[in-house]
């Protein structure tokens, strides 16, 4: 990749705060391979390097307003340490659960134990996507529920595949959230 001049970067960057979708694209096409790269060597999952790297431009996009960018490259790169950590540390928590699980309860506690569990984190999960936004649901049941691909959902809805992609990422997100909360209360 060869980076920006100081200059068109920052162009684009002016471009992407006033909501020119075609810098967004620019920005995107030049980074996200590196960053994809960057985000697999560190994750080893080239299914959570594309969701990483898929979240930072979403949220690139939904703040462009907000976020000041001085180096558009380190801001990037900066955000994918973030999510890589973030993703790491929930790892973590789950292993820690797994293993609070493992030690607290009796084997055939714990096939029981299991089977509520699995029964409860289904319910919940189903109250998330019960509580996400009507065409992003249907593209969720449709990706996840009914193993279709990304472009057969984008024919069958008549919507773009980055608009699939959009709201696979968000359900995902927005999910994980609903379960972290969920627990959290409890």
């Amino acid at each position: 990749m060869t980076p920006f001049e100081p200059q068109k970067s920052e162009d684009l960057l002016v471009r992407l705060k006033l909501g020119d979708k075609q810098a967004y694209e620019k920005i995107y096409f030049t980074y996200s391979k590196e960053l994809l790269l960057a985000a697999y060597k560190k994750t080893g999952d080239k299914v959570i390097a594309e969701e990483l790297v898929q979240n930072i431009f979403i949220s690139l996009w939904e703040k462009r307003l907000e976020i000041q960018i001085n180096n558009l490259q380190a801001y990037l790169f900066g955000a994918l340490k973030l999510s890589v950590i973030n993703h790491i540390r929930s790892l973590v928590m789950e292993n820690r659960y797994m293993e609070y699980q493992s030690l607290n309860y009796s084997e055939n506690h714990h096939d029981t134990s299991n089977l509520v569990a699995l029964h409860d984190l289904s319910s919940i999960i189903e109250e998330g996507i019960n509580s996400l936004p009507e065409k992003t649901q249907e593209v969720f049941r449709l990706s996840r529920y009914q193993h279709q691909s990304t472009k057969d959902i984008a024919t069958g809805l008549n919507i773009s595949e980055k608009a699939v992609e959009y709201h696979i990422t968000r359900s995902i997100k927005r999910i994980k959230e609903y379960i972290k909360n969920f627990y959290i209360f409890l």
